[in-house]
């Protein structure tokens, strides 16, 4: 393991590939069907995750992880021999995470005296905040120490956009962030919403009555936000839409070439609230 360990949550959608690459550390969020708690991409297989969700008279609700499971990743870096941790989650506006992950990080203060912890709110979330996970890890495989990492990390979130079209709004109804009503009506009239996450907060940018036209919508709208200068970074990424979202990356090599590209997918906690079919892009140029 690196000298600086990297910590986050299950929410940000790194592929395993690049975290185990990076030695990355994630920390699982958790989600109740009923009484019975649940592991994020642990204790369910997909299958059985779908089964329970279709079936449920209600959705899952959905926590963070308990500070406990941050202390407990904290001293397995410190056992690994790193003396250093960042740890980066997902935006506090979305979740408790935050709050989870400092109160982790003081109990490995007081237990690992010579243990250095920082904590980042990321104000993102999915493949956005798994960009600034890498962007950390990999200064700290060149060296870099705690607040130089955490430097890069935070130069990084006001850069980063993320696009994407929601399938349905039946989750986000059952979930109680929008009316019933809307969802049925936009159900019945097959559109498609386009939404925006960027440096913290979450905007609607429009409708389309078909997913292939949001889709090239969504296209348009990451054009504009693209700098002229610096290497292009883009995850493509999806709710149980695996075809789809290998479609729009390579939509997304032909027309903006760029120079770190792949395909990640929601975390079942993540999915909760959005439902499947979701697909979208998360991305940024560098300084």
């Amino acid at each position: 393991m690196a000298k600086l360990a990297i910590v986050t949550d299950s929410a940000c959608s790194i592929p395993q590939e690049l975290l185990a690459e990076h030695q990355i550390a994630v920390v699982p969020l958790v989600f109740f069907f009923g009484e019975t708690a649940y592991v994020d991409n642990g204790s369910l297989s997909w299958q059985e995750f779908q089964t329970l969700l279709k079936s449920a008279r209600q959705l899952p609700t959905t926590a963070s992880a308990p500070p406990g499971a941050f202390l407990e990743a904290f001293r397995h870096a410190y056992q690994q021999g790193s003396r250093e941790a960042l740890c980066i989650v997902t935006h506090s506006q979305f979740t408790a995470t935050y709050d989870a992950a400092c109160d982790g990080a003081a109990l490995a203060r007081k237990e690992m005296a010579d243990l250095r912890v920082k904590v980042i709110d990321s104000r993102c979330a999915a493949s956005a905040l798994g960009f600034v996970v890498l962007a950390a890890a990999r200064s700290a495989a060149n060296g870099a120490t705690l607040e130089e990492a955490a430097s890069k990390a935070e130069a990084l979130i006001p850069r980063l956009h993320m696009l994407g079209v929601l399938d349905t709004l039946d989750y986000l109804a059952k979930g109680g962030r929008v009316p019933q009503v809307a969802a049925w009506l936009f159900a019945l009239l097959q559109v498609k919403h386009i939404f925006q996450l960027h440096d913290g907060q979450i905007s609607r940018l429009g409708a389309v009555r078909t997913k292939p036209r949001a889709v090239a919508r969504l296209l348009e709208l990451a054009g504009e936000r693209l700098e002229l200068e610096g290497p292009l970074h883009v995850a493509a990424f999806h709710a149980r839409a695996a075809e789809e979202a290998e479609e729009l990356a390579e939509r997304v090599r032909a027309e903006f070439r760029p120079a770190e590209l792949f395909v990640s997918e929601f975390s079942q906690v993540m999915s909760i609230h959005t439902g499947p079919g979701l697909v979208g892009l998360a991305f940024y140029n560098e300084s």
